[in-house]
């Protein structure tokens, strides 16, 4: 079993709880599909607490993003940021939908979810549909850690006129030796767990004094933990991830490029619609999330891909609940579906039957319900 991601970060360096009956979830539908994916996951978690005999307490958050831009001026709302103190004090963690302008950026800023963490993991069933060759993607299962904290995401930034009415824009931005130290703490904890291997994406020429913090911190965070670690420039990382993903194991990225890098593996999985994550802070508060966007171009066709919102969800209920083997059901059920030759557009191969988003979702939601033979 893989390490649990939680227990590698600053101040939860072990598990203390265990599963309990009930749990506290907050739903926030977003913008675009989020609401179309939303309703999926609160189905499919109805069916997991109907099969496990578990109650889960739910709350859902209003608008944000694009949609809180237009009603109140602002992405991360006032209302948003108490429902997320609320979920937070009672020990729950937030599925959150799409959430375009600077929402996800303040919102990190906010609660210090200083740590993103990305599963990626190539599925046997799906070996057709990854747009790299089966032969160099079968058995991929890496993680993207990326920083929240600092970068470029997280500058200071303004833009005006110059003397001869000429407009200029600036952004500044840096890291401190805290800032990076404890997420590359956070992937060398997961190295060690692992195979033993960590590699530190960034940029030497480029952003010199930057990236010599990154690299010096990484060596001696390696060295602590008895790791062999390498940083590699970010131009040869996404040569290399698309040349050779199994030859990487936990990636630790600064901001920017860990965005860059999470959405261009989304190719060796076959669709950015399988690309999720959760945010964390030190004593484990988590956020989780599709890593895909809004698509309102998807809006109400019944052709979005909803298997990342129902990872996203299974990542959840094992990280933040301890319920491993109910996020197993997820997975497995999702699994199942795929062998039985259905599959939403995006990832249909020569032979597979399309189906649809809501599709898709009862036949999860379906599986996850029915007796554990069914659903291994």
């Amino acid at each position: 079993m893989r390490p649990a991601i939680i227990d590698a970060l600053p101040n939860r360096s072990t598990r203390t709880s265990t599963p309990t009956r009930e749990h506290h979830i907050g739903f926030i539908p977003g913008e675009g599909i989020g609401p179309e994916l939303t309703a999926i996951a609160r189905d499919v978690l109805s069916a997991v607490a109907a099969r496990a005999g578990r109650r889960f307490e739910i709350s859902v958050g209003g608008p944000i993003g694009v949609d809180a831009v237009r009603a109140h001026g602002v992405a991360l709302t006032d209302e948003a940021t108490a429902f997320f103190e609320d979920v937070f004090g009672r020990g729950g963690a937030v599925l959150c939908g799409p959430g375009g302008q600077r929402f996800v950026y303040d919102l990190r800023r906010r609660f210090d979810l200083f740590c993103k963490v990305s599963p990626i993991v190539v599925d046997e069933e799906l070996l057709a549909s990854s747009r790299l060759r089966p032969e160099l993607v079968r058995g991929v299962d890496l993680l993207v850690v990326r920083d929240n904290a600092g970068g470029v995401y997280q500058g200071e930034w303004g833009e005006g006129r110059d003397g001869q009415g000429r407009r200029f824009a600036r952004h500044a931005f840096g890291y401190d030796e805290d800032e990076v130290r404890r997420i590359v703490a956070v992937g060398a904890r997961l190295a060690a767990a692992r195979s033993g291997h960590l590699s530190v994406v960034a940029k030497h020429g480029g952003v010199p004094t930057v990236t010599t913090l990154w690299e010096e911190v990484t060596r001696e965070v390696a060295a602590e933990h008895g790791l062999a670690s390498r940083l590699v420039d970010a131009d040869l990382a996404a040569y290399q991830l698309m040349h050779d993903p199994r030859a990487f194991d936990v990636v630790v990225c600064p901001n920017m490029i860990g965005d860059i890098i999470g959405d261009l593996l989304a190719v060796a999985l076959g669709s950015r619609g399988l690309a999720y994550s959760g945010n964390f802070d030190a004593d484990g508060r988590a956020v989780y999330q599709t890593n895909h966007g809004s698509a309102f171009d998807l809006v109400g066709s019944d052709q979005a891909n909803p298997v990342a919102h129902l990872y996203a969800l299974a990542m959840m209920l094992s990280e933040s609940f301890g319920l491993v083997e109910e996020a197993g059901w997820i997975r497995a059920a999702i699994k199942a579906v795929w062998r039985s030759g259905k599959k939403t557009r995006d990832l249909a191969a020569p032979g597979d039957l399309v189906i649809g988003t809501r599709e898709l979702g009862e036949r999860v939601a379906a599986l996850v319900a029915d007796a554990p033979s069914r659903a291994a």
